[in-house]
């Protein structure tokens, strides 16, 4: 691997924690927000490659915890999403001077339904117009629409979802698959791929290299701790739409602290659909992993660029990073299987040995980064063979003067 460089640093970005940073479309601008309540907006010298700061402002009455750029053809907008429950909406007026204490971004919407904390927010594909959706630890999935595109504060509630009751149907005459042990070290080949023909996929266990199968031993019950403090604190929320026009209003929800990630479809003028239901249970042996709770804590949809299958990638607590292949219909051709959704868990590493919080994919949808507690930031490639391997790693410590190497 090559060494990486550290090519600029955004000193005192914010006076506490920062939960998250978005770039815009282009990438010219990034948007970041923290515990202190505060957005802050950034703008690159292409010429000298710094970054600095445009506009700040206190933007919630709670931590902030996720941003989302909608695209630029509706203008220069932003919707964020806190721990007060609500969902602001900013546009920024370019030809304004900075007169107000949140300069040119004007706030045009607060949407109040959520009756939890909102954990992430995400604005759809501009091709099915200016929409976005959100999760809350209500355990709803919210989609709304602004209704006059020039008029931002006509925002309106699509749908609620309540992720706790919405299923997809089992198919019968399906067992459970049986999954291989795979050497899960860095310098390894991933997990091979295990295809799970169902529309429904649950009750996966994977044991660990060298370990006795857990499914063997039904008594092994994961136990987490009760009551909704718990739920808050062990529990993830995260979403990512599909973003390609051809297969329709597609999202990817994982909600609460079971670790199930669902695959969602809105038709139009119809009752949204679950394609998928995918599962990975904890392996619970001697031997094993330690048993942790198992939610997923970010989920990413790759563009498909082409492809007539979709990636999508999870983190979760458990330390694991999982991508998931999915085939739609169309794509099956197998007798018996129209019109069902086929997964197949493609890769899975276990890199970071500590939870892991974000993954993200590139523009084109061939490399995957990931961030854990571990400090690092994680690329994963696909190599001959159709085998994804780790590629890169990137240290998030300063580097000190002298030495400007950040990764390997």
């Amino acid at each position: 691997m090559g060494t990486q460089q550290q090519t600029n640093v955004l000193p005192h970005a914010h006076g506490d924690l920062l939960t998250d940073a978005a770039y815009d479309y282009y990438g010219l601008r990034l948007a970041t927000c923290g515990l202190d309540q505060k957005i802050k907006i950034w703008k690159l010298d292409e010429a000298t490659g710094t970054w600095s700061a445009e506009d700040e402002w206190k933007a919630h009455d709670a931590p902030i915890v996720k941003l989302s750029w909608a695209h630029p053809e509706h203008g220069s907008v932003l919707a964020s999403c806190s721990f007060d429950r609500t969902v602001k909406i900013w546009e920024e007026k370019k030809h304004e001077p900075k007169a107000s204490s949140s300069g040119r971004w004007v706030m045009r919407a607060t949407l109040i339904e959520a009756r939890g904390s909102v954990r992430s927010v995400e604005f759809a594909p501009p091709y099915f117009g200016l929409k976005l959706a959100t999760i809350s630890t209500d355990m709803y999935l919210r989609t709304y629409e602004c209704l006059e595109v020039h008029n931002l504060s006509s925002f309106t509630v699509l749908e609620e979802l309540d992720m706790s009751t919405v299923s997809s149907p089992l198919l019968t005459g399906q067992g459970t698959p049986t999954l291989t042990a795979a050497s899960l070290e860095p310098s390894s080949p991933s997990l091979g791929p295990q295809m799970y023909p169902s529309s429904s996929v649950t009750g996966m266990v994977l044991p660990a290299p060298g370990g006795p199968n857990p499914a063997a031993n039904p008594s092994n019950v994961q136990l987490t701790r009760p009551g909704i403090g718990a739920r808050e604190a062990d529990g993830g929320w995260c979403l990512s739409w599909c973003k390609e026009k051809w297969w329709g209003e597609l999202i990817a929800v994982g909600s609460g602290t079971s670790g199930v990630l669902k695959i969602i479809e809105f038709p139009p003028n119809q009752h949204p659909i679950t394609h998928l239901t995918l599962t990975q249970e904890p392996p619970a042996a001697k031997g094993a992993r330690p048993a942790k709770p198992l939610a997923i804590t970010s989920v990413s949809w790759a563009p498909t660029c082409g492809r007539s299958y979709h990636l999508v990638a999870t983190a979760s607590r458990d330390g694991l990073v999982r991508i998931w292949k999915l085939r739609p219909p169309k794509q099956v051709g197998a007798p018996g299987e129209d019109g069902q959704w086929i997964a197949t868990l493609v890769a899975e590493f276990d890199d970071h040995g500590a939870s892991v919080s974000r993954v993200e994919w590139n523009v084109t949808g061939t490399i995957l980064s990931s961030a854990g507690d571990d400090g690092n930031v994680r690329l994963y490639k696909q190599a001959y063979g159709s085998v994804w391997r780790s590629v890169g790693r990137f240290s998030t410590e300063q580097a000190d003067d002298g030495d400007e190497t950040m990764g390997e």
